[in-house]
């Protein structure tokens, strides 16, 4: 782990290291061939601000367009993502299937569509297993933990060797906030975040605004 500069102290955690959130990652066969653990979720248990920043490129997969609109209104609860099928160049179709995912997340947590963002990544041009998905979805929600930062890092894991998390302590004048992230992609950062998915979460009590700037700040000076 990289040394960090004073007053940052790294804690263990991961996406589940902030208070307040839980998280899971569980195995739906999204690629029938491949063991691993391929769904992930990461919940707030109270409503929570969201920004983002995406892929430039001209071409974006469904779920992309869909988590921009969500990052525009500025609130959301969850984030649902696959492995296995990026859910990309799949027209109509896989932009529905974005809805219903979101759809089936917002019920089993109790919110509406509209808060839940989703991630989808691997294959392209190959419409999402929608069976395996809900499945996929369901089990998240069952296992749902404030320990499954780890299990969600497996789960987002394509061509990765390793999972990709860390969590950090702040002190500030209130008290202390804690930052937990994980990440996927192996050589997928260029060009302009290309295919790679990092979700980063806070327990910081922050306006959209503040956090959407402070976010494109950090994405200047890092991917």
């Amino acid at each position: 782990m990289t040394d960090l500069p004073t007053p940052f102290k790294a804690i263990e955690g991961g996406v589940t290291a902030p208070k307040g959130f839980r998280a899971s990652g569980v195995r739906a066969g999204i690629k029938p061939t491949s063991k691993k653990k391929d769904c992930a979720l990461i919940v707030s248990d109270a409503p929570a601000t969201v920004a983002g920043t995406f892929t430039r490129n001209l071409m974006k997969a469904p779920c992309v367009h869909w988590n921009i609109a969500r990052c525009k209104t500025g609130n959301a609860r969850a984030v649902f993502i696959n492995s296995g099928n990026a859910n990309a160049a799949t027209g109509e179709r896989g932009a529905k299937d974005v809805e219903t995912t979101a759809a089936q997340v917002a019920e089993l947590l109790g919110s509406t569509a509209h808060e839940v963002c989703i991630c989808s990544t691997g294959v392209i041009g190959v419409t999402l297993p929608m069976d395996r998905i809900l499945e996929g979805v369901a089990g998240c929600a069952k296992a749902l933990a404030p320990s499954g930062g780890a299990d969600a890092a497996v789960a987002i894991m394509t061509t990765d060797t390793v999972p990709k998390e860390m969590a950090i302590e702040v002190p500030v004048s209130g008290g202390v906030i804690r930052l937990g992230a994980i990440a996927k992609g192996s050589g997928m950062i260029a060009p302009n975040m290309a295919t790679m998915i990092s979700i980063i979460t806070t327990d910081a009590a922050i306006e959209p605004g503040a956090l959407s700037g402070l976010l494109h700040m950090a994405v200047n000076v890092s991917f």
